[in-house]
Parts: structure tokens; C-alpha cells; sequence
């Protein structure tokens, strides 16, 4: 299981480390201050893989901004990261960033829950532009659940999903056990609702080996 943990600023680095996290999402629409500083401090303490995510107020995070602004931001920092996150809105802007030498996780979050036609859909706009497609979709029903897991099961990979929201939290470690690629757990502040600490989500992955 490959577990990602989100982290907004430099300071929590170190506690996250022994967790031994396959990768570290920087969290740039929840940092205060500049921040290519806070990637740069980030870059200094580990040498563990880092995604660097800009995400919008649409998909669940912060920033408001417009694509060129979004690019302003992120393009300095594609330097420092292995991965930049890209969701669609932003996606003229994929053959820049990749051309810094990163891998794209092209992402899309939504409130809704897609068929499964409409899943395969999205995830074939999303190979498009994007090394690894990330959808996040909101389960409304132990079935809209059983779907998603069937639609990882069965998709190309690499690719990576996941749920919104809290009531069907489980199955943020139940579907790297059907072939996501990521599940993305917190250091002390969840990033979304329903995560899981990254105490707890190592704790899991290792019962569940």
C-alpha cells in the first residue's frame, strides 16, 4: 500500500518520517507564506517523494485563482517535487509542467458519484494529459461503493481513486487493496474529510499485509 501523507508546512516533516510515507503531498492552497519557501525547507528535510498539489476551491481545497495564476504558483516549485497534481481545470498547462521533469497525477474530486461509463469517461480524459488519473467521487450507497471498487479492480493502471466525505471512510483503505495506487492520509490536520492519520493508516496497511 502506498501511502501518501498531505502536510502544510515544513514543521511536521519530521514526525511524519518515521511513519515511513511513500510520498508527501505539499499541500501550496493550505500554506501561509510563500510557498516555494516552504517546499524548498520541505526538500531540505527528506529526501521522501513529494507531490506538490494546488488545489482549487471547486475540488475541495483553497485556492480561487485563475489556470495562469495556478501555473505561476506551481511552475517554480515543479523543480523540487517528483509529482505535481493537475486537475482538469488546469490542464493546458500539463505539457509545461512535465517538461520541469515531474509526473503528473491528472485529478478530478466531485460531489457526485459517476456511473460506471461516466467513470471511464473521465478517466480516459484524464490518461489525456496525466501519468496517473486520480478520481475522487462521492459514494451515496454500499453499491455506488461496490462500483468504485470494481472500476479500480478493472481499470488500466497505474490509476488512483478514492471517496469524499466521511461515512464510507473505509474504503480509503480498502481500494489500494483493488489496485489504487495511492491513498493519501494527514499529519495532525485532515486535508479532507474522512482521512485517516497517518498513524492510523500505517497501522492498518500493516494488519491488512
Amino acid at each position: 500500500m502506498k501511502i501518501v501523507v498531505s502536510v502544510e508546512n515544513a514543521g511536521v516533516i519530521d514526525e511524519v518520517a518515521e511513519y515511513n510515507p511513500t510520498f508527501i503531498e505539499v499541500r501550496l492552497d493550505r500554506m501561509e507564506g510563500d510557498p516555494l519557501d516552504q517546499v524548498r525547507a520541505i526538500r531540505e528535510k527528506t529526501v521522501t517523494p513529494l507531490i506538490a498539489t494546488l488545489r482549487s476551491r471547486e475540488e475541495g481545497g483553497r485556492f480561487v485563482g485563475d489556470a495562469d495564476l495556478w501555473a505561476r504558483i506551481v511552475g517554480p516549485i515543479a523543480r523540487y517535487v517528483d509529482i505535481v497534481d493537475v486537475e482538469a481545470r488546469y490542464r493546458d498547462h500539463a505539457p509545461f509542467i512535465k517538461s520541469q521533469g515531474v509526473q503528473i497525477l491528472a485529478s478530478l474530486h466531485t460531489n457526485e458519484m459517476p456511473t460506471p461509463p461516466e467513470l471511464g469517461r473521465i478517466e480516459e480524459m484524464l490518461r489525456s494529459y496525466g501519468d496517473i488519473p486520480k478520481i475522487v467521487v462521492k459514494p451515496r450507497t454500499r453499491e455506488d461503493l461496490f462500483e468504485l471498487v470494481m472500476f479500480t479492480f478493472r481499470a488500466q493502471k497505474p490509476i488512483c481513486t478514492s471517496i469524499m466525505g466521511a461515512e464510507f471512510r473505509y474504503a480509503r483503505a480498502i481500494l489500494p487493496l483493488f489496485g489504487s495506487e495511492f491513498t493519501f492520509s494527514h499529519a495532525g490536520t485532515p486535508t479532507a474529510e474522512g482521512q485517516y492519520h497517518i498513524r492510523e493508516m500505517r497501522q492498518i496497511a500493516d494488519l491488512l499485509k
